[in-house]
Formats: C-alpha cells, structure tokens, sequence
C-alpha cells in the first residue's frame, strides 16, 4: 500500500476524473480532482501534491501551461500530460528529458497508468 502519496487529476471530462479516483481510491491514495486549471492550482496551493494527471485541453488553460505552473511551485511533482492529439502509440509513455514531464497518449488503459504511478512515486 501506497505511504500516503497525493495524486491530483486534472480534467474536463468529470467520467474520467470519476473512473480515475474509484481505482486510485483503493490503491490508498489522497485523491483530488480538478476540471479546470485554476481549481488545480488553488489544490496546489494548499495541499501537497506529489503527482498530477492533467489532459492536455483544459477550458481556462492548457495542460502543458497547468504543469509548467505547477513545476515553479513544486519542481518535484510528478508531471503527466495526456492527450489524444499526441502523434504516439496510444497509451504509450514518453518523457521528456529536459523537465521530465512525462507524455501519455489517450486512449490510455488503467492498468499502464497504475504502473506509471506506482513506478514514478516509488510504491
């Protein structure tokens, strides 16, 4: 089980955010949700974060903005962007070596992202 890690999603779409925290619910995680980047970043500023899942679109910014953000406040967060529009396999894993973001393509399964967690926070 999991040392109290905190997992933030960042998404539009409320199904997703809901599918996310019922499987990351079990694991034992602290959970938050955010449909918007401004309720992102106030969860940032008043919680410890260690991980973020952020799609790519977002309505009042885009993700890379949201993660680019968050890592002047936190540069040992753990930073996924997600997105359809990458030119990847779908549900593969790239990283990007400068400022370690890591770049997940929709459609993702939930078992390669439960390895991703898990294997980026140590668990």
């Amino acid at each position: 089980m999991p040392s109290t890690k905190t997992l933030l999603f960042v998404d539009d779409e409320e199904e997703i955010l809901d599918i996310l925290v019922d499987l990351f619910s079990r694991e034992g995680y602290n959970l938050y949700t955010a449909t918007k980047a401004t309720d992102a970043m106030e969860i940032i500023d008043n919680h410890s974060i260690d991980f973020v899942l952020s799609d790519l679109k977002l309505p009042d910014a885009s993700g890379s903005e949201l993660l680019e953000r968050i890592r002047i406040m936190n540069p040992n967060v753990v930073c996924v962007l997600t997105s359809g529009y990458f030119n990847m396999k779908f549900g593969s894993v790239m990283e990007n070596e400068e400022d370690g973001t890591l770049y997940l393509a929709k459609p993702w399964d939930l078992i390669t992202l439960k390895q991703l967690v898990s294997e980026r926070l140590g668990n």
